[in-house]
């Protein structure tokens, strides 16, 4: 797939056609009039109906009645009629895989892959949540490579010569299981390093390298000694990073405590699954250990990413012993890479130790407990963010998102309250110096145009008519036909990975 092919002009209803994208460093600003459109701006619960809005040099300039005449010279015209503007979904909560991941790998089935030099591979992930209406992704931690991938593409995405979502590119910082294991195995803790910290000062010296890198977040992970996890999260706000992560682990010498953790919190906390966790300690999850619990999370400040929709894959691996299949439609946007991670012996969740772990039959209990938790947190109006995993096996880019908001709306949310945590509050958490991300004049135009009203129906969210990213207009005609150019380069990575396992099988053989 090339996208230097890619035209601006087929939009939907479109009356003017954009030129075509040249090359790198060209990319049209782009001028764009949604004609008679219902906005739902999603800060307030007004519905503009009968809106025309002007697109202009990736903002939103104008929204008038459309009766109203707008100078809109020269600019793409978007069928708006019958349709509604929402803000772009945000996953708060993704694992992006990128060609740098791969390189990284130590599976001899992916790892040396021919990847070509286009970067087709890493766009196919872009198109993928664009053809959801996802235009923002925070990406929590990743290898070294995929994290250097992910670096470069954000600055191509926000320079205008690649496609895609407002990436964020978070750094994950952990230290070594071993220095909070709750029954020490005898082995010595390995010594502190920045890579992996032990002590405040290699923390602190973590982050410093983070904001020398450019990234855009922090995600503490829960094996930071009590000491390192204050510092790593103090030391994150003195820089001015965002934290959202994993909350430490309980029960050792030198770990944080439940009291600890609240009294210095992270501005986000990545899955309810991890408050869950704090509950198991000395509760047996009364409702009054929930409401306590909530309230806890209420007086830190924190948001919380629930990440409903991946404990309830994790559950059906369990349960079923299987992958869940993706949404109709989506299969095709799995690559040959990502399915290959969710077979085994590359899946744990499908694997024996998975199942004999301990605690392993209190999981279906504990995606109910998340769910009660996350609507304690909501009536409490903790802000609450829509996140996936994915790529977890079964969670595709993109879709999960939408999966996601379903899970919240099925917990009592609102579907306008639904649309605030797939959008503004994630804006709010990640980008809080770029606007409120609403449907208003002046803010960034990272758009949705569905075919139907999402509050009428929350599943109205699938209905995608196309996007603005970065106030550039794809209709899904065009994100499903550069979808489709990249299945040659699939199908390459298909034989690829087949060639080796038979050359793996012969050998074993032999």
């Amino acid at each position: 797939m090339n996208f230097r092919s890619l035209t601006l002009g087929l939009a939907l209803g479109s009356t003017a056609l954009a030129p075509a994208w040249a090359g790198p460093g060209d990319a049209p600003a782009g001028r764009y009039l949604v004609r008679d459109v219902t906005v739902v701006p999603v800060d307030t619960d007004e519905v503009l109906a009968h809106r025309n809005v002007l697109i202009e040099d990736g903002r939103i300039v104008r929204i008038a009645p459309a009766g109203q005449r707008l100078r809109a010279d020269a600019a793409q015209v978007v069928d708006g009629r019958g349709k509604y503007l929402v803000p772009g979904f945000v996953d708060a909560h993704v694992h992006i895989a990128t060609e740098g991941a791969i390189r990284d790998s130590k599976d001899p089935a992916i790892n040396g892959l021919d990847l070509g030099d286009g970067h087709d591979y890493d766009r196919q992930a872009m198109l993928a949540f664009l053809k959801a209406g996802v235009t923002g992704a925070a990406n929590l931690g990743g290898s070294a490579g995929s994290d250097d991938d992910l670096l470069r593409l954000r600055g191509e995405i926000d320079a205008g010569r690649e496609i895609g979502p407002k990436l964020y590119v978070g750094k994950r910082i952990n230290g070594p299981r071993a220095a909070v294991a709750v029954r020490p195995d005898g082995k010595p803790v390995p010594a502190s390093r920045p890579e992996a910290p032990t002590t405040a000062a290699d923390g602190i010296a973590a982050v410093r390298r983070a904001r020398e890198r450019g990234y855009d977040f922090i995600k503490p992970y829960q094996f930071l000694n009590r000491q390192t996890y204050l510092a790593v999260v103090e030391e994150a706000r003195r820089q001015g990073f965002v934290t959202t992560g994993h909350l430490p682990e309980l029960g050792c010498a030198s770990c944080a405590d439940r009291a600890f953790a609240f009294a210095h919190p992270m501005t986000n906390i990545a899955h309810s699954e991890e408050l869950a966790r704090f509950a198991r300690i000395g509760s047996d999850l009364a409702p009054a250990e929930i409401e306590a619990l909530a309230q806890a999370v209420a007086d830190s400040g924190a948001s919380v990413t629930p990440t409903l929709v991946t404990l309830r894959t994790i559950v059906a691996m369990y349960v079923q012993r299987e992958v869940p299949a993706v949404p109709d439609g989506w299969q095709d946007t799995v690559d040959p890479v990502t399915r290959l991670d969710w077979t085994p012996p590359a899946n744990r969740y499908l694997s024996q130790a998975f199942r004999d772990q301990e605690g392993a039959d209190r999981f279906s209990a504990g995606y109910d407990f998340a769910r009660v938790l996350t609507r304690a947190l909501w009536k409490r109006g903790v802000p609450l963010t829509v996140g996936t995993d994915a790529a977890l096996p079964g969670l595709a880019f993109g879709v999960s998102v939408r999966q996601e908001m379903i899970e919240l709306r099925e917990i009592g949310l609102s579907p306008l309250e639904v649309l605030r945590a797939a959008s503004l509050n994630a804006h709010r958490l990640f980008d809080p110096q770029a606007g409120s991300g609403a449907v208003r004049e002046g803010e960034r135009a990272n758009l949705v145009l569905l075919d139907a009203d999402p509050l009428a129906d929350i599943h109205n969210v699938g209905k995608v008519a196309g996007v603005f990213a970065q106030g550039r207009w794809l209709s899904i005609a065009q994100i499903d036909r550069q979808l489709a150019q990249g299945e040659a380069f699939e199908r390459g990575l298909q034989r690829q990975i087949e060639r080796r396992k038979a050359d793996a099988a012969k050998q074993v053989a032999q």
